[in-house]
């Protein structure tokens, strides 16, 4: 039988070749993805280790908390290390070097524009180490600072900006603008800079000014003197150190900040992850097709297997060993493929500011495994069913002319699809109603689209023939042929139709998800906003310096202002965010709506908490909270008021003149304002009061939702690229499934040509097919994407995202695009159909 099942794959090679090409890409997609985030973690982290190659140890504050569920940007995670601690290890016997080091953002101003990356990362500011043990930067032009008013940048950002050594720019930092003379060019150690953030290095004392604390640093690098063991230095310095503060050797700090990185970049891999498996996804329905028509126009070939003596079980095992190597040569293929791929990604990367030395793709061998095993395994489970039909083909079926393999019975279909779809809701409900139940979600949405697939031959027959209505008026007999070629056999109509379905579906959950978005933020801000414009940032994600809302405060038209800001606060071992605005003007510009108490408490140094986690904690007003700062300890808070959940603030909220006695390092996210007038000459005098600040927009509240929209938008085109593989993989299918349903029918299509029908009305007949099972996918994938979306919507709107919006537009154009899709899939059949010699037409079988 191996030989029966290598001869029938080179005779059906054609026929076999779309569906190959479905397992080539997405099985590149799944490789180029391993191999481009493989190669990314192994440049970074060897980037981190190459630059930190003469360091011994680590001397740093003790965290407060474990865990950082949290989240979010400006929290401090562990307190400052005074000047005191390097002065300790610098007295320990066996260092050779100790140096304290500090990093915060800045924004860096050149010619009145705000010098980004490439990529959006944060400006960093550090402080310049001079010992070269314990340095991470390297001068490549120019002289290190050694003075207030020096500022020594990246070569990678010196490069994009063109900034050279001489040239005058501003630091927008703790107390604000300040002016800097750049007096050096460095790279991070062989790079140019670290994963496109724009890097600006100072003297010490300038840097605590900037983004610290006078006599403080993050943490104190140590370098061990020659011979002196690091375990024995780790042991001495442990010694010396107060309560509060550890001592870390360099690799427990390299391998930590490397699983952080990992943990990144994981999640990165994960979301590209997503779409190569939908790609594979609606690949199986691809092959199952093929198989599926190839098994019945197969009939009679099998049947002779079948009177030679050939067993059910050979049969099967020979239809499924040519799914095996259809499987695995296409995996193969799409493994190779996908290393090109990730390489050109990775260029893509670099040329959007993430400058890395790179040490050569990184192709692992559990690529190289996953990638075959899965696309083989894809293969071959998509074929199980049509395999084990081709083993039940009779041997008297080689006896007929006109053999037909037996479908199996639609109420067996109907009963195990309405199991399947049970199952794929009940595990989508769970998902969904469950906290960390990503999982659940994902299976219970494929299983849903498995069982609405088997179901669909249930209603293909009536929908194509509702779809294709029009066409008898619009095309005349080649309408009609075209509708009722997609109404007459419903299985494959619905097999074809549900890959463009699923891939439909991801885009209808989606576009569903990103309107409702859109439309709760927009509601959000109507129901809580009472401020007249929004200041906010548009580098460093989003942060900028304190010393902008006095400014602010003070300009002409300005009747109240607040900052907004969030940060981390702990409680035991478990951290929580908090939000902070001004005690008496905040509540003026944010409608806070109080359950119990009142917002006068945040005068009094106390805090708001959100009644829902009032009610699930057992807390009321007057109870004492034991709040902690990463900088200043444990303080106990007395809850002064309950206020109902709100999405724009956090479940705390607090003054922040209460924040700034426990946060040196505070920013702003937002600046909120209330004006005598609002209009275009009140948001000039605003913008202009703040030019010293080019990085902050003053928007409206009408602005500040586009704003948010936009940003929706750019996220949502890249899931619709992302997504673009599976829709083309869909076309692979639409296209072969009528190039074989051409070639079954070749003997009819000899006849209509042979009673008068013309090639371009044979095209035309094909093309209408195409149109109509396009459509049937792009409707059921739509309903059931924006059902999806829906009721994700439901499940995370206490999240913030609590207005279901159908995206009416999106839904007008995928129908207009399935339409094209329909037409540009038959291009190859129809051509095919048209160029039929009608006399062996007519005496095919």
């Amino acid at each position: 039988m191996w030989n029966v099942t290598i001869k029938s794959l080179g005779a059906h090679k054609l026929r076999l070749a779309l569906t190959a090409l479905a397992v080539v890409l997405g099985v590149a997609f799944m490789s180029g993805t391993f191999v481009l985030t493989d190669t990314i973690k192994h440049d970074i982290n060897g980037l981190i280790s190459q630059t930190t190659a003469g360091r011994s140890a680590v001397v740093q504050a003790t965290t407060p908390y474990n865990n950082n569920k949290a989240g979010g940007f400006g929290e401090a995670v562990r307190p400052l290390t005074p000047q005191l601690i390097q002065q300790i290890v610098r007295s320990v016997p066996g260092v050779a070097a100790a140096d304290g080091t500090l990093q915060g953002q800045v924004t860096l101003v050149h010619d009145g524009k705000v010098v980004k990356s490439k990529g959006q990362a944060p400006t960093i500011a550090v402080n310049w180490l001079p010992d070269r043990q314990l340095g991470s930067l390297t001068l490549r032009s120019g002289h290190a600072p050694v003075g207030a008013g020096q500022v020594v940048i990246d070569a990678a950002t010196a490069k994009s900006s063109s900034l050279q050594v001489g040239d005058s720019v501003t630091v927008i930092g703790n107390l604000g603008p300040e002016p800097f003379t750049i007096v050096g060019i460095a790279g991070f150690g062989k790079a140019n800079t670290l994963a496109g953030a724009t890097i600006t290095a100072f003297d010490t004392a300038t840097t605590q000014s900037l983004v610290g604390k006078p006599g403080y640093f993050t943490a104190i690098e140590v370098a061990a003197a020659k011979g002196v063991p690091t375990d024995a230095l780790l042991s001495a310095i442990g010694a010396r150190l107060p309560a509060g503060f550890e001592v870390l050797s360099e690799a427990t700090v390299v391998a930590q900040t490397s699983a952080s990185i990992d943990s990144f970049i994981n999640t990165f891999n994960t979301f590209l992850l997503f779409f190569a498996g939908i790609a594979l996804f609606v690949g199986a329905f691809l092959i199952f097709n093929t198989f599926s028509i190839l098994i019945g126009q197969r009939t009679r070939e099998l049947a002779l297997l079948r009177a030679i003596g050939a067993s059910r079980s050979q049969v099967t095992r020979s239809v499924l060993g040519e799914a095996t190597l259809t499987g695995l040569t296409g995996s193969v293929v799409g493994l190779l493929v996908g290393i090109p791929l990730a390489a050109g990604l990775y260029s893509l990367l670099s040329s959007f500011g993430l400058s890395v030395p790179s040490q050569g793709l990184r192709i692992l061998p559990r690529t190289i495994i996953v990638s075959i095993v899965v696309g083989t395994l894809i293969t071959v489970a998509s074929v199980i069913l049509p395999a084990r039909r081709a083993g039940r083909v009779p041997p008297v079926a080689a006896m007929r002319d006109d053999a037909v393999l037996e479908e199996t019975s639609l109420r067996r279909r109907a009963v195990s699809g309405g199991a399947v779809l049970a199952i794929g809701v009940l595990a989508l409900v769970a998902g969904l109603s469950a906290s960390n139940g990503i999982g659940l979600v994902g299976l219970g949405a494929a299983l849903t689209f498995v069982g609405v697939a088997m179901l669909v031959p249930f209603i293909a027959a009536p929908l194509a023939r509702t779809l294709g209505s029009p066409l008898p008026a619009l095309q005349g007999v080649t309408g009609r042929l075209g509708r009722e070629n997609a109404a007459r056999n419903p299985r494959r109509t619905a097999a074809t139709a549900s890959a463009l379905m699923v891939g439909l579906g991801v885009v209808g959950a989606v576009a569903t998800l990103a309107s409702s978005a859109s439309t709760s933020i927009g509601s959000l801000v109507d129901r809580t906003f009472k401020a007249d414009y929004v200041i906010t940032s548009s580098a460093n994600q989003g942060l900028f310096s304190t010393a902008a809302e006095p400014v602010v405060r003070a300009a002409p038209g300005v009747v109240v202002s607040s900052p907004f800001t969030e940060i981390t606060w702990y409680e035991g071992k478990v951290s929580h965010r908090l939000s902070a605005i001004d005690a008496v003007t905040g509540p003026q510009v944010l409608n806070i709506d109080v359950v119990s108490g009142s917002t006068a408490a945040l005068a009094r140094g106390q805090v708001l908490v959100d009644s829902k986690v009032a009610r699930d904690d057992h807390l009321a007003v007057g109870d004492v909270l034991s709040m902690g700062f990463a900088e200043t300890g444990v303080k106990s808070i007395t809850i002064g008021g309950t206020y109902k959940p709100n999405q724009l603030l956090d479940s705390y909220v607090i003054s922040t003149a209460l924040l700034s006695q426990n946060v040196t390092t505070r920013q702003d996210e937002a600046i909120l304002v209330r004006t005598t007038s609002a209009g275009a000459n009140q948001q000039a005098v605003l913008k202009s009061v703040l030019a010293a600040y080019p990085q902050l927009k003053v928007e409206t509240g009408a602005q500040f939702k586009a704003d948010q929209k936009k940003q929706i938008n750019s996220f949502l085109a890249i899931v619709y690229v992302l997504l673009a593989l599976s829709i083309i993989i869909a076309l692979i299918g639409v296209i072969n499934t009528l190039a074989l349903s051409v070639l079954e029918r070749t003997h009819e299509i000899g006849l209509l040509r042979a009673i008068g029908m013309y090639r371009r009305q044979v095209r035309r007949m094909i093309r209408d097919e195409a149109v109509v099972v396009s459509l049937i996918g792009a409707i059921l994938g739509l309903g059931m994407g924006i059902g999806l979306g829906a009721a994700v919507v439901h499940a995370v709107s206490s999240s913030g995202i609590d207005q279901l919006a159908i995206p009416w537009g999106t839904i007008i154009v995928v129908l207009v695009a399935a339409t094209i899709f329909g037409i540009f899939a038959a291009v190859f059949p129809a051509r095919r159909a048209a160029k039929l010699d009608v006399l062996t037409a007519v005496k095919a079988n």
